[in-house]
């Protein structure tokens, strides 16, 4: 399907070059607002800043820009399920995203990391595209260390995929050469339908995932020794209820979920009355497990 026919060269200025033009197109308009003379040095141009990221909404606008069909992600733990998006659908490439990981279990220094396209909320339901081990990750326990990933894709579509833990320096990385796997165009419109079906189930299932990763915090933040052993119980006691609620209750809905998060932020709230410092507690507490 044509929308607009671009002029090239200076013979597109003859009156009835442009008419033959604009028959053979079907009525299609004309394109005059560059140079003919002029428009694949523009062309060329407009490309090399898409390529050196040095281009604007108002480039991108005037040249077919490359776009991640589907989203682009990894799953939101060493080993978890959920899909955590890096690159989002229709993100302009080449392109390079950033996503903080960390581990699932306790004393973790080894994990799987793959890498899936599509856009549900469980990795399931999306495409592996590959995967790699990071080893080396500094122990401690889960929900502690920080891995920065990297997914970069270049101007061929090209992704490479690293992953470093920050305290250690251990560092890996994968290079996947196929685009988007060998979904077809129809399977990748499919996947996009199926996601905006589930879009209410996959939201409920996201927060399940986020209160059970908050509820995982706490009880790791509970082993600070600076606590009072009744504050390090508490805080424990508050975790496991929301974690085994979670366990009794698999079909919730996603105010339920939050109601279950906002009780268990007040119980932290109120055990962390004292102050360090001049420095509320709880605000350091909280800027941990990424309530603030």
């Amino acid at each position: 399907m044509v929308d607009v026919v671009v002029l090239v060269g200076g013979s597109t200025r003859i009156p009835k070059v442009q008419q033959l033009l604009h028959d053979f197109f079907e009525g299609k308009k004309l394109y005059k607002r560059i140079n003919p003379d002029e428009v694949v040095a523009s062309g060329a141009a407009i490309e090399a800043m898409n390529l050196n990221g040095q281009s604007n909404n108002e480039v991108q606008t005037l040249v077919l820009v490359d776009v991640s069909p589907l989203s682009l992600g990894i799953s939101g733990g060493m080993g978890g399920c959920r899909m955590e998006i890096v690159v989002p659908r229709n993100n302009p490439i080449p392109t390079k995203k950033q996503y903080v990981l960390t581990t699932i279990v306790d004393d973790q220094t080894s994990g799987k990391i793959p890498i899936y396209e599509g856009e549900r909320t469980e990795t399931k339901y999306n495409n592996l595209l590959g995967m790699f081990v990071l080893d080396g990750i500094d122990c401690a326990p889960k929900g502690i260390p920080r891995i920065d990933v990297y997914i970069d894709i270049n101007a061929d579509g090209i992704l490479n995929v690293s992953a470093q833990d920050r305290l250690s320096g251990h560092k890996n990385e994968i290079v996947i050469s196929k685009r988007n796997g060998d979904l077809t165009p129809e399977e990748i419109q499919k996947m996009v339908e199926e996601a905006a079906c589930y879009k209410v189930d996959d939201k409920d299932h996201k927060a399940r995932v986020s209160l059970e990763d908050f509820a995982n915090k706490v009880k790791a933040m509970a082993k600070d020794p600076g606590l009072s052993a009744p504050e390090k119980k508490s805080m424990e006691e508050a975790a496991d209820n929301v974690i085994s609620w979670l366990d009794r209750n698999h079909y919730t809905n996603i105010d339920d979920i939050h109601k279950q998060q906002r009780e268990l932020e007040i119980t932290i709230r109120r055990l962390m009355k004292l102050k360090r410092g001049g420095i509320p507690y709880d605000h350091v507490l909280f800027m941990s497990l990424g309530v603030e």
